[in-house]
């Protein structure tokens, strides 16, 4: 009698996992199907890479902009006159024009800023109007410097005193 009860016993397991064996069938993904993930997730891990790229990138940018940013005064004359060394406006043949001098003045100024440094160009008209003064400025340990964009040659405004 043992065997008829298990031969009952096993034919409802068998009877039952016929029965959810189709609905476990339609849960199972087609090879094609299969494929199609697979292409999109290949797809999503490049996109994923090309996103981390720019990512690094954009931040390599940001840190670079932080070395200058906000630009600051020259925090002596020597490092002043270094930059200025290195700066090769000056080293151009003199100019003839005020507008061509003002122009190398603005341009120093841009790479100052560039450097992350402030410096301010300026010009002075003679009361004829016939010639101009050029110059640039800048702060260093609160005192005012001054200095002909096409010589470097730096000087103190004694005028003023501290500024800053």
């Amino acid at each position: 009698m043992k065997h008829p009860s298990w031969l009952v016993v096993g034919l409802l397991v068998l009877c039952l996992a016929m029965t959810l064996l189709p609905g476990c069938r339609s849960r199972l993904l087609s090879e094609s199907e299969y494929e199609a993930l697979q292409a999109e997730l290949t797809a999503l891990k490049e996109e994923n890479n090309r996103l981390n790229a720019k990512y690094e990138a954009v931040n390599q940018e940001l840190a670079e902009i932080k070395e200058v940013y906000p630009p600051r005064d020259f925090s002596s004359l020597r490092e002043l006159e270094d930059w200025l060394r290195a700066n090769d406006v000056s080293e151009r043949p003199f100019t003839e024009y005020a507008d061509d001098w003002y122009r190398n003045a603005l341009e120093i100024q841009e790479d100052a800023l560039r450097d992350g440094f402030i410096v301010s160009a300026d010009y002075d008209l003679a009361e004829e109007g016939e010639s101009a003064t050029v110059w640039c400025t800048a702060i260093v340990n609160g005192r005012v410097f001054f200095w002909d964009p096409e010589t470097d040659d730096v000087n103190e405004e004694s005028f003023f005193g501290t500024v800053r």
